[in-house]
């Protein structure tokens, strides 16, 4: 996926500062791909996988949210440090539910929130702040 948005989160500007569509749209791609916490969504998977069951998965769920959110706090530096916390705070939860978890048992359902991730993967990108 580095690859294919090139630095995920970061501006990909070329040396004479003149942006290409392609690089505006990688860096638009790379600015989505950035605010989803893929690497506790695959903690949360293992643990998920290990106590498929309520109520330890609802309270697994909001562990590795608070740990997102840790995360996303300690790992980004920079003015747009706090849209970007905020941004994961939000997007955590609705991946959780997205792929069929809850948190201490409230859902929205799969089918809903795959809708709600593709609204928000558009509008986070907008609003991710990778400066």
């Amino acid at each position: 996926m580095a690859i294919l948005y090139g630095s995920i989160g970061r501006p990909s500007k070329p040396a004479e500062g003149n942006l290409s569509t392609a690089d505006k749209i990688k860096d638009y791609l790379s600015k989505v791909a950035a605010h989803i916490p893929s690497e506790v969504i695959s903690i949360y998977l293992l643990g998920k996988s290990i106590a498929p069951e309520e109520p330890i998965l609802g309270i697994w769920a909001m562990v590795c949210w608070a740990l997102a959110i840790f995360l996303r706090w300690w790992g980004t530096e920079g003015e747009g440090k706090i849209i970007n916390v905020i941004l994961t705070s939000v997007a955590f939860p609705i991946w959780v539910m997205a792929i069929g978890g809850t948190l201490l048992g409230f859902t929205f359902g799969v089918q809903i929130s795959t809708l709600i991730v593709l609204v928000f993967a558009v509008l986070a990108g907008l609003l991710y702040n990778n400066e």
